[in-house]
């Protein structure tokens, strides 16, 4: 067992089955921690090679999830934990750091990082797409990699502040990035787009502000207590709405012309901090690229992340996704997440046969994950 480089994995993964990547099965499809632990047990479940620390989104500390892969390994003979963070990797370089002080003798460690890009250069395209791209293999101390993460991370917190700086002098709230980091974390850090934090910020704070200008929670409460809700398509004030009535336990009243005014304004503040077709914002890494700059590092391969997530805006969208992916990242673009563990609804089910058989066109080979953000290398919601 040992920290697996680009080479031992290319050679490996292949090799591994579907259920190797599976702790277990679902009790309800669309319940997404309902899984038993039956290959756990039974030694079968072999490698999550998506893992989040609290360096990004994750909660749990790097050699908690060390130790908890460790265990997993001692039942079956061996284990790969990839930790691919949000766009840092501050968390592989703990993760290096203690692996080679402690014992691990069955556990298989591979310095990963997910780096979340954006796709705007595909043909009849009209809205940007979000591509999560994961490398695995990694230099931990790669300075051309740090330039690069750092570079975009510094941006991004300067556009996250000057967003929340328009906001505080177009609404009458008391807008502060510290409170946008109660939903998501990363966009204090520069981790994150913009738009989508603040959307959700934004329509909670006024939202509570209106109904409850007195409460004793913050905004962020009733979006984790009731996460299954904002699954749906409605827009967002309209789910939180739902979400704060089933926190307070009181039927609201409908939202007033002056606060869903308030709301408009605000998201028309917050979408000019996100790239569109055709304008292209710095601080945003661009899914072409990002791929082509992986090339040029000294190591790492790399596989697409939970492709149906990455909404298809025509049939041939995941053709072109992948035939982007391989012109610009040639013999390092190998893999994409086909077996991916947090897929919830009926929309990614509609395009996995799809998106397989355009990976297959460009010989990409399936890896797998649990995108993990919780306790274990297991868990995949944060709060739980």
């Amino acid at each position: 067992m040992g920290i697996l480089n680009e080479k031992d994995f290319i050679e490996i993964i292949p090799s591994l089955s579907e259920k190797a990547f599976k702790p277990g099965e679902r009790a309800e499809a669309d319940i997404l921690d309902s899984h038993d632990f039956r290959y756990v047990e039974s030694g079968e479940f072999k490698a999550n090679l998506h893992v989040h620390t609290k360096y990004s989104d994750g909660t749990a500390e790097v050699e908690e999830l060390l130790n908890c892969g460790e265990k997993i390994g001692k039942k079956s003979n061996g284990f790969i934990l990839a930790i691919t963070d949000h766009d840092t990797i501050d968390g592989i370089q703990e993760a290096y750091e203690i692996y080679n002080k402690k014992s691990f003798p069955h556990l298989d460690l591979c310095l990963g990082l997910e780096i979340s890009t954006v796709g705007v250069d595909f043909p009849n395209q009209k809205k940007p797409v979000p591509i999560h791209l994961l490398v695995y293999g990694l230099n931990p101390y790669d300075e051309k990699l740090i330039e690069f993460l750092n570079d975009k991370r510094n941006k991004k917190l300067a556009l996250a502040k000057e967003t929340i700086n328009e906001l505080n002098k177009s609404l009458p709230y008391n807008f502060t990035l510290e409170e946008a980091a109660k939903v998501h974390g990363m966009v204090a850090k520069g981790q994150d787009e913009v738009a989508h934090p603040m959307k959700k910020y934004t329509s909670g704070k006024i939202l509570l502000s209106h109904y409850f200008p007195n409460a004793d929670f913050s905004y962020e409460k009733p979006v984790k207590a009731f996460k299954y809700l904002f699954k749906s398509g409605e827009p967002y004030h309209k789910i939180y709405k739902k979400a704060l009535e089933k926190y307070t336990g009181c039927e609201l009243p409908d939202i007033p012309d002056e606060i869903e005014k308030q709301i408009q304004k605000a998201r028309e503040i917050y979408l000019k901090a996100h790239p569109t077709v055709g304008n292209k914002i710095d601080g945003f890494a661009y899914f072409d690229e990002t791929v082509e700059f992986i090339t040029t590092l000294e190591s790492g391969v790399m596989s697409v992340a939970h492709p149906a997530r990455s909404k298809a805006y025509t049939d041939e969208f995941y053709t072109y996704l992948f035939e982007h992916f391989k012109q610009y990242g040639k013999d390092k673009a190998l893999f994409y997440e086909g077996y991916y563990r947090s897929y919830e609804g009926e929309y990614p089910a509609r395009w996995l046969e799809k998106i397989d058989a355009a990976a297959q066109k460009f010989n990409l080979l399936k890896t797998g994950g649990l995108d993990s953000h919780g306790k274990d290398v297991i868990t995949r919601c944060p709060y739980s």
